[in-house]
């Protein structure tokens, strides 16, 4: 099935699938050239197991590096 069938049969935006199928969050999903377009195919098992690998949603967890403070800017003009 396509990309725009898939969104429609788990209920959710095509954006969103899109943007799945390009970080390669879909299992088996692989795109096919015709002519000049790509288009995303998308195993009809994906429908039914999406419950299982459904991506989380919202902004990634900061790693350990990323959780560590900041160092302080000083201001302009501050002695």
């Amino acid at each position: 099935m396509t990309a725009g069938e898939f969104a429609r049969k788990i209920n959710k935006p095509y954006t969103t699938v899109a943007t799945w199928l390009r970080k390669g969050q879909v299992p088996g999903a692989v795109p096919q050239a015709i002519g000049d377009f790509r288009i995303w195919m998308v195993p009809k098992g994906a429908v039914d197991t999406f419950p299982e690998w459904r991506p989380k949603p919202g902004r990634p967890s900061k790693t350990e590096a990323e959780k560590k403070p900041a160092a302080k800017k000083s201001k302009k003009g501050a002695k």
